[in-house]
């Protein structure tokens, strides 16, 4: 049986410290047809650094702060998935 696609999006700003731990944690779920979509949103750490894009995870980086609600609404126009889950 094929599951739906779940895209999940995860605005970022500055937090380098914790993107690792918001990917381990839809990487543990037990649904696992998922594609992790990153928007940095003009970080100046060094958060991309620790993104490593895969099949399932990709990254895209904004050159200025934009702002939380734009980071996510670009995460949906990449979005490829029947469902939309957002991890802000």
């Amino acid at each position: 049986m094929n599951k739906p696609l779940v895209s999940v999006i995860i605005p970022t700003y500055n937090r380098a410290y914790t993107i690792l731990n918001a990917i381990e944690s839809v990487n543990r779920q037990t649904y696992n047809n998922v594609e992790i979509i990153i928007i940095d949103d003009g970080s100046t750490d060094n958060t991309q650094d620790l993104i490593n894009p895969s099949d399932t995870i990709r990254y895209y980086k904004l050159e200025h702060n934009q702002g939380q609600s734009n980071a996510r609404n670009i995460g949906l126009s990449y979005a490829k998935g029947k469902f939309i889950c957002t991890l802000d």
